[in-house]
């Protein structure tokens, strides 16, 4: 992996992390009551961006492995599905479910007005959002680790 896309990624990842740091108030909220219209629709836009710092790795991702990335009107979720195949492996399969419901609730979100937006739709991403985060991003890191090795020949 070359140095300029690992700087990408990793300035993703910082972003995602700020991101989190920066609302992590409402995070709290949400873990003590049932969210109002207003603050759900502020969770929505969280998960949406979470999601979309993620998808960015992985365009970054794929981008290099294969000088090009998807296209369609399906390209995200075949985005996704290349981060799971033998060649360019990102994430084991333990997260996939995870990350489908992040995606699913992206494609909701960007289609749809806030006030339609159910608490309940969202309340598990919300609620677990830090640990997932957590493990989605040591498995990018470790994916880094890896090429690097495998670039170096080691």
């Amino acid at each position: 992996m070359n140095n300029e896309t690992v700087l990408k990624i990793e300035f993703e990842i910082s972003q995602i992390d700020t991101l989190l740091h920066e609302t992590e108030s409402l995070l709290k909220l949400a873990h003590n009551k049932t969210p109002d219209m207003i603050e759900t629709a502020a969770m929505g836009l969280l998960l949406q961006s979470f999601y979309n710092g993620i998808e960015n790795i992985m365009k970054f991702i794929i981008k290099e492995k294969y000088d090009k990335l998807p296209s369609g009107t399906k390209w995200h979720k075949e985005l996704l599905d290349l981060c799971f195949n033998e060649q360019s492996r990102l994430f084991e399969e333990e997260i996939k479910n995870i990350l489908d419901d992040y995606l699913s609730f992206r494609h909701f979100i960007r289609n749809t007005y806030s006030y339609k937006l159910k608490w309940e739709r969202m309340e598990y991403l919300i609620l677990e959002i830090d640990k997932n985060w957590s493990n989605i991003k040591t498995q990018i890191i470790k994916f880094i680790e890896k090429s690097k090795k495998q670039s170096n020949g080691i």
